[in-house]
């Protein structure tokens, strides 16, 4: 680890890590004059600590997808994982390279931000922490400064009574996401929303929460009239494109389904319902 935070502080921007390479070789960004293959580094891991977990930035989309540890709401990672492209992709592609990446679509960016997960970032400088929803700044950028590495991914425990769910289309099985939605939703004793987290991806320059949505459910008893008019919300809430893919119009109306079916699923699964 030190040798590679070491070449990192050496070349500074024009230095690029290489794991899976899933998306590094397909880009080829300007201005990279050597690449650091971490491969052999101790990054391959899913821990549990205490009710959270510690999942290395190496460990692959394929070993998450099978993981028997990822049960109960952090199974939305397994559920994100299992559509992630084709498995030949999956067993190269890594989560720290999903997210370094910082592209809106990241399929696991949007389950990780409804867990209210954090990057653990390292340096020859020392080691810090930065929740996931302030990782990413803009489209392909993230707060990494250049010498410094993702290591980690940290999810802590989850509340009693909370279900979550994943929901993702694209243009074929394997592509990257048109529009994908997470939800975290957990309940009172009461059956009234104590707390719930919305996360939409490809809508924006980065991964983000509807915040408006939330804010309808939050401290309510749910309905279907409810749960529509927060479905609503996030539609007007997002800033997709039109591009080569989709259409904006179609992602807004894409993403207004797909809220509702996760809302409704995370509430099935909250309430003690089928996975």
């Amino acid at each position: 680890m030190e040798e590679t935070l070491s070449f990192l502080g050496d070349h500074g921007g024009s230095a690029k890590i290489v794991a899976g390479g899933t998306d590094l070789l397909v880009e080829k960004p300007g201005g990279v004059e050597c690449l650091i293959d971490v491969n052999s580094l101790p990054l391959d891991y899913i821990k549990e600590e205490g009710e959270g977990l510690r999942i290395g930035a190496l460990t692959t989309i394929e070993s998450i997808n099978g993981s028997e540890i990822l049960t109960g709401p952090v199974h939305v990672l397994t559920e994100a994982s299992n559509v992630f492209g084709h498995r030949n992709v999956r067993n190269l592609a890594t989560i720290g390279g999903n997210l370094c990446s910082s592209v809106p679509s990241a399929d696991m960016a949007t389950p990780l931000m409804v867990l209210d997960s954090s990057a653990h970032i390292a340096s020859l400088r020392g080691e810090r922490t930065v929740p996931l929803e302030e990782f990413f700044v803009f489209v392909r950028e993230n707060a990494l400064e250049a010498d410094e590495m993702l290591i980690e991914v940290r999810v802590p425990p989850q509340p009693p009574r909370t279900g979550t769910a994943f929901a993702k289309i694209g243009r074929t099985s394997v592509d990257i996401a048109l529009v994908n939605v997470a939800v975290r939703l957990t309940l009172g004793e009461d059956d009234v929303c104590r707390d719930v987290r919305i996360a939409l991806g490809s809508v924006a320059p980065t991964p983000m929460r509807s915040a408006r949505a939330e804010g309808l459910l939050r401290g309510k008893r749910l309905d279907e009239a409810l749960i529509d008019e927060a479905a609503k919300a996030a539609f007007e809430e997002i800033r997709p494109i039109s591009d080569v893919r989709s259409s904006a119009e179609y992602r807004r109306d894409a993403c207004k389904v797909l809220a509702k079916r996760c809302i409704l699923r995370a509430l099935e699964r909250a309430r003690g319902g089928p996975d």
